[in-house]
């Protein structure tokens, strides 16, 4: 556990260390919002930046919060799962600060569209694509909670069926992660976001529903 939680910590470092340099090397000015057609409309000061490791701070003290909530309930495989999400969420976070950091280095106001919203979406969707796959992966091995899992009201009733909605959350997780990375590769930028919304959305239709069938299973038993 001590190494997932110097993880945590190392990205966070890492995170305040990448905006200190890109933002030592953006201009003063820098482009905060753009419009439909990938043009900066709205300008700030460089050292708005601050929030990236600021939001990344607050999420990371979260997870740790939870985390140690479940260690100290001794439940040391919820712990761990919080915490190998907990890396992954963090890693995406500063991935996403340091693209706009980078846009905002390289924004040329000559450029017609220095900005476009489908390289965007493809990064959103891939990063919540591999968040899926991590998630997953681990799923099956979550203790009932309140936290991480599949959390229904029958799943949350009985052990029986908390772990074999656990299993099928796990794998229909992780291909739903894989299917986000997949389709961002070749659907139109712009119809990125709506395909996560609607993979987003089967997947709890279908995880909700395998908690309800199990649940059906052991009252049958």
């Amino acid at each position: 556990m001590k190494k997932l939680y110097a993880a945590m910590i190392a990205v966070l470092l890492l995170c305040a260390a990448g905006t200190v340099v890109l933002t030592l090397l953006s201009p003063d000015r820098v482009p905060l919002h753009y419009n439909i057609a990938g043009e900066a409309d709205r300008f700030g000061s460089r050292y708005q930046n601050v929030m990236w490791p600021l939001l990344t701070a607050a999420f990371g003290a979260l997870f740790a919060a939870l985390a140690k909530r479940e260690q100290k309930k001794t439940e040391k495989s919820n712990e761990k799962i919080l915490l190998i999400t907990g890396v992954a969420a963090l890693a995406f976070f500063t991935l996403f600060g340091f693209y706009a950091m980078v846009k905002a280095v390289r924004y040329d106001p000559q450029a017609s569209a220095d900005f476009t919203f489908d390289d965007l979406n493809r990064f959103v969707n891939i990063g919540v694509g591999v968040l899926l796959v991590v998630l997953g992966n681990f799923m099956p091995k979550a203790r009932r909670n309140s936290v991480v899992g599949v959390r229904t009201q029958w799943s949350m009733e009985s052990d029986a069926v908390w772990q074999k909605t656990q299993r099928f959350g796990g794998v229909a997780t992780v291909a739903a992660g894989f299917l986000l990375i997949l389709l961002s590769l070749f659907v139109p930028g712009a119809w990125n976001i709506p395909v996560l919304i609607v993979v987003i959305a089967v997947l709890a239709v279908l995880c909700t529903v395998a908690s309800y069938r199990y649940h059906q299973e052991e009252e049958r038993k």
